[in-house]
């Protein structure tokens, strides 16, 4: 990032406040008073971004249209699944793709990857005439249908990656997880993972025991992550640490305390984000729903964090108390139980569970026991569980594996 970005970053935060006061929702409250002062220049823009409330994701979803500085034609609804909180409804600029896809391919540079190289993207979504895969020459992109990734296809798949000379793969972290299983317990000649250059994991968290596992399995590839927003409010790249280095042009990013305080280095702050690349819809001041540990601000600008923990509605198990117990405590490396494939937790009854594993081919039935055992002891005196075995998982609407399957009706969350 060049050292004028700092510079660029301010008069495009200026720019956003004087023009966010042309929509309904700011320019009619109070709170907002600011922005007219920034564009009269009596105020500077990062002063009356701090006097500034903070929106919340129900702000966004009720006031939506509200909010636009634009006619509806220029923009295209959008919206969260809510599969990690409460789902958010927004406008998005139509013409943003290669403005957007800028960000992302910068991203995924440090992997040697260029644009116009060969991806396999691995997407969940229906594909015509029922097809496992499609090839988009246009755009140099293998996009498979990621339900279709089973034992009995990865050789197809995997020949089909190795013969197209493929070295760049792209999809959800859980996804690329199970793939690099699948090769690992796979029978065939899987050499070509040698010659994979980079791995690309999107829209889910990203674990160090994932990052060990594809490391083993694909040695020569780096593994290039971003944090990215559906709003569009900020855009950051991880590092061989771990940690996030935001673009200082396409969003302002704040870590606040509960107050709203800016949080010291080493502390750990709410992400409250500001979009300086989206014309249609700006948000000032959006609290994201997730909390980051603020390591400090480099010389362009660039808000530097670690430790990225999920959204508020965060999931977890219900006590037979009615308390929640938390999901992390499931959590294992992929070392400790190599032959447990995935699992997953399905709640009906506060107090209980049902934990659905699916196994290796190769694993025996003390494998299955001793991994319930210690799944059991995870819980023990919060919830009880039960086994359920099963071949394998049905695949969910939008691709994305989940933890918890939770069936009772408006179990509490809370906020990471």
């Amino acid at each position: 990032m060049p050292w004028w970005s700092r510079q660029e970053a301010a008069k495009r935060l200026g720019e956003t406040l004087s023009t966010a006061r042309r929509a309904p929702y700011y320019s009619e409250g109070p709170a907002y008073r600011a922005l007219e002062w920034v564009a009269r220049g009596e105020l500077g823009a990062h002063e009356a971004l701090r006097s500034l409330p903070i929106l919340t994701r129900r702000d966004v979803t009720d006031h939506n249209r509200d909010m636009l500085v634009v006619d509806e034609s220029q923009v295209e609804i959008s919206g969260t699944s809510g599969t990690s909180g409460e789902p958010v409804r927004f406008f998005l600029d139509r013409n943003r793709g290669a403005r957007e896809w800028a960000y992302v391919v910068d991203a995924w540079s440090d992997s040697g990857y260029e644009l116009g190289q060969w991806r396999a993207f691995f997407r969940g979504q229906t594909l015509s005439r029922n097809r496992p895969f499609i090839l988009m020459p246009s755009i140099r992109e293998l996009l498979i249908r990621l339900q279709a990734v089973q034992p009995e296809s990865i050789h197809m798949f995997w020949n089909l990656l190795e013969k197209r000379k493929i070295h760049f793969l792209h999809g959800y972290a859980s996804t690329l997880l199970y793939l690099a299983q699948l090769l690992d317990e796979s029978d065939f000649d899987t050499s070509w993972r040698h010659e994979i250059k980079g791995l690309f994991p999107v829209s889910e968290q990203f674990t160090a025991a994932q990052e060990e596992i594809l490391r083993r399995v694909f040695p020569h590839a780096v593994i290039s992550v971003f944090y990215g927003l559906s709003e569009k409010t900020a855009f950051a790249r991880m590092d061989r640490d771990h940690n996030y280095h935001s673009y200082p042009l396409y969003g302002y990013v704040e870590l606040l305390d509960p107050e709203g305080t800016p949080v010291g280095v080493g502390e750990r702050g709410r992400v409250v984000t500001t979009s300086l690349d989206d014309r249609g819809m700006p948000l000032l001041r959006y609290d994201t729903g997730d909390s980051a540990e603020f390591i400090g601000q480099e010389p362009n600008g660039s808000v530097v964090f670690k430790d990225i923990l999920s959204r508020r509605g965060r999931e977890g198990l219900v006590r037979a108390d009615g308390k929640l117990f938390s999901l992390t405590s499931y959590g294992f490396d992929g070392e400790e139980f190599p032959l447990i494939r995935r699992f997953k937790l399905r709640q009906e009854v506060p107090g209980r569970a049902v934990l659905q594993v699916q196994p290796s081919p190769a694993a025996s039935e003390s494998d299955i026991a001793e991994f319930f055992r210690e799944m059991s002891l995870r819980g023990e005196h919060h919830v009880e569980l039960e086994l359920e075995v099963i071949d394998r998982f049905e695949p969910t609407a939008n691709g994305k594996e989940v933890m918890l399957d939770q069936r009772i009706p408006n179990a509490p969350s809370t906020w990471a």
